[in-house]
């Protein structure tokens, strides 16, 4: 059994109510793709021998084309990694693509008050509350809050036309 037909396997035992579809190529080792649609929601993974299981689920609706032909979102190495991780976009309707925060969001996720941040950092409460507000903070700036909360600020420069993704550095 390949990789993604006991991924199948796995996931319609968990999901009944799911639709699945699995494509593959005619070589053991080659490409390999499976489609999960739950009403109008869908999860798409690909294997790769290469690189593991590619997943994404981007589409609000299933219908469009929109981000079809793009790369996975997220790369697992293992099936279970990957059962794990569509089960988990199954139970939630999640999407894989990034949307954009504000850093008073992502802190209050990490359960995390200003008073904490500030203490981490520092500096004084207000401060703090004052950099949530700006619409324009220095990136070192950013780096620290994100740091405090445990985290690693990263930068992309993506551009549409080639499909590039870099990640930016300063050093």
């Amino acid at each position: 059994m390949s990789p993604i037909e006991q991924l199948s396997q796995d996931l319609k035992a968990q999901f009944p109510e799911t639709e699945i579809e699995i494509r593959k190529s005619d070589d053991p080792n080659g490409f390999q793709f499976l489609s999960l649609v739950v009403g109008d929601f869908a999860v798409a993974v690909e294997w790769k021998s290469e690189h593991g299981f590619g997943i994404s689920s981007f589409r609000e609706d299933p219908s469009s084309l929109d981000g079809l032909f793009d790369s996975p979102s997220e790369w697992y190495t293992t099936e279970q990694g990957a059962f794990h991780r569509v089960a988990s976009l199954v139970c939630d309707l999640r999407s894989t693509r990034l949307q954009p925060v504000k850093i008073s969001d992502v802190r209050q996720e990490r359960g995390m008050s200003q008073e904490e941040i500030s203490r981490l950092l520092r500096i004084k409460q207000a401060t703090y509350s004052k950099l949530e507000r700006r619409e324009d903070v220095k990136i070192s700036s950013l780096q620290k809050v994100v740091e405090a909360m445990g985290g690693k600020l990263l930068i992309q420069a993506v551009f549409k036309d080639t499909r590039d993704v870099r990640e930016l550095t300063f050093q």
